[in-house]
C-alpha cells in the first residue's frame, strides 16, 4: 500500500496540530504494523521534523518560501496534488489538518478534524479561517472515505452541527511522547529556570496566546490569590496568537500592578517542555474549548497538578487526573488553584492520579489506530 501524508498546513514551530503531525509520522514510520506500507511525505523543505530518510519513505518537499503562503498552498493542493497522487500510484492520502484535494482520481482519502471551533467559537478565528475550515469540514463529511476525530467530543460536535457522516468516522486520541515524564535532575531544572527567567514558585500555562485559551480568567484568578502567595509568579508560555491577545493581556497585567510577577517566555522549545512543566507548582489550562487538549496530557505525564476546564474534550483526556472547573467561573478557578497551593497532600495525590491517567495515551496507540483506518478503506 502507498500512503501519502500531507503536512503542508503544519507550521514549523509546532504546537497542537504540529505536535500531532510530528509524532504521528514518526510512529507510523516505525510501526511494526506498517511493514507492507510505503509512505510518501509531502512537506516543506524548511521543516527538519519531516526530513525522514528510510527505505519505506519517499519525501516530496516543496519550497517553503512559496508554499507556506495560503493561496499558493491551496493552488498546489487542488491543482497539482491530484496528479502527484496519480503519478505515484497513491492508494491512501491522509490530510492532517482539515484541507484536502477535492479531486483524487480514485485515491482513498482520510482527513483529520481536530475541533469545531470555526462553528462553536467563530469569534476566536479570523474571518478567512472560518470560511476555510467550515468549507473543508463540510467537504470532508461528504467526500472523504474516512474521517479521524481526535476526541469523541469533537466527533459529537460535528454530528450535532452538521448531521451524520456520509462514511465511517473514527475517534483516534492523541498521545504523549516518552520525553514527558517528571524531571528531577536539579541541573536540568536550574538550566531551564535560567533560560526562561522563571520565578522561584510559579503557576504555568503553555499554549498559544489567543482568546480561546481564556487567559483573562487565569489572570483574574491569579490576581485574586496573589496577595496570599507573595512569592508566587505566573508564567504564560507560548507563541503569539491573534486579535492582539498578547497586547491586551499585557495591558491588563499592567492595570493590576502584576508586571513583576507575570513572565512571558514566548515559544518554548519542545526539548524544554517537560522540565518547565516539572518545575511548576500547578499547571493551569482554563481553555473554553479544545478538540483534544494536548498540553493537559503532557502536564499530567510530568506529574504536575493540573487545574483545567470541564468543557469539550478535556474531561476525556484528564479523567480523574486533574481538578476540573468551569472556566467561565473565575472564583471557582481561583479556589482550585488556592486549594492545591495550600495542601501538599492534595497536590501529591492529584499528581499521582495524573501520572496514571496520562499513561493511557501513547503516540504508538495513535499510529496503530490510524493504520487501522487506512486498511479499513483500502
Amino acid at each position: 500500500m502507498n500512503v501519502l501524508i500531507e503536512t503542508l498546513s503544519i507550521r514549523k514551530e509546532k504546537a497542537g496540530v504540529g505536535v500531532y503531525a510530528k509524532n504521528l509520522v514518526e510512529c507510523l514510520l516505525a510501526s511494526p504494523n506498517a511493514a507492507n506500507i510505503h509512505f510518501f511525505l509531502l512537506c516543506h523543505d524548511d521543516d527538519p521534523d519531516f526530513a525522514h530518510r528510510a527505505d519505506n519513505v519517499t519525501l516530496i518537499r516543496l519550497p517553503a518560501h512559496l508554499f507556506r503562503k495560503l493561496p499558493l498552498r491551496f493552488a498546489y493542493e487542488q491543482l497539482i496534488l491530484p496528479f502527484v497522487l496519480q503519478r505515484h500510484r497513491i492508494d491512501v492520502i491522509h490530510s492532517l489538518h482539515y484541507s484536502f484535494p477535492l479531486l483524487r482520481f480514485g485515491t482513498r482519502q482520510v482527513v483529520t478534524i481536530h475541533d469545531m471551533t470555526s462553528y462553536l467559537l467563530p469569534e476566536v478565528h479570523e474571518r478567512i479561517k472560518i470560511v476555510y475550515f467550515r468549507f473543508f469540514i463540510r467537504a470532508a463529511r461528504r467526500l472523504a472515505d474516512a474521517t479521524i476525530f481526535v476526541s469523541a467530543s469533537a466527533q459529537r460536535d460535528c454530528i450535532r452541527l452538521l448531521g451524520p457522516m456520509h462514511h465511517a468516522s473514527a475517534v483516534v486520541p492523541l498521545g504523549k511522547s516518552d520525553a514527558f515524564r517528571p524531571v528531577l535532575d536539579p541541573e536540568r531544572l536550574r538550566a531551564v529556570r535560567a533560560k526562561y527567567k522563571l520565578p522561584g514558585r510559579f503557576l504555568l500555562y503553555i499554549g498559544t496566546i489567543e482568546p480561546r485559551k481564556n487567559l483573562d480568567a487565569l489572570l483574574a484568578a491569579f490576581a485574586a490569590i496573589a496577595p496570599e502567595f507573595p512569592d508566587l509568579g505566573l508564567v504564560l508560555a507560548g507563541g503569539r496568537g491573534w486579535k492582539n491577545a498578547l497586547e491586551n493581556l499585557q495591558a491588563a497585567i499592567a492595570r493590576q500592578g502584576l508586571v513583576q510577577r507575570v513572565v512571558f517566555p514566548g515559544f518554548v522549545d519542545e526539548d524544554d517542555k517537560a522540565t518547565l512543566l516539572s518545575a511548576a507548582e500547578v499547571f493551569v489550562y482554563p481553555s473554553l474549548y479544545e478538540g483534544f487538549g494536548l498540553p493537559v496530557l503532557e502536564a499530567m505525564a510530568c506529574g504536575v497538578p493540573v487545574v483545567t476546564s470541564n468543557l469539550s474534550s478535556i474531561p476525556e483526556v484528564a479523567g480523574n487526573g486533574a481538578w476540573l472547573i468551569d472556566p467561565t467561573n473565575t472564583p471557582e478557578l481561583s479556589n482550585a488553584i488556592r486549594g492545591l497551593l495550600s495542601d501538599s497532600t492534595l497536590r501529591s495525590d492529584l499528581a499521582q492520579r495524573a501520572l496514571r491517567q496520562a499513561a493511557k495515551f501513547t503516540w504508538q496507540a495513535t499510529a496503530k489506530k490510524t493504520l487501522a483506518v487506512y486498511r479499513d478503506i483500502f
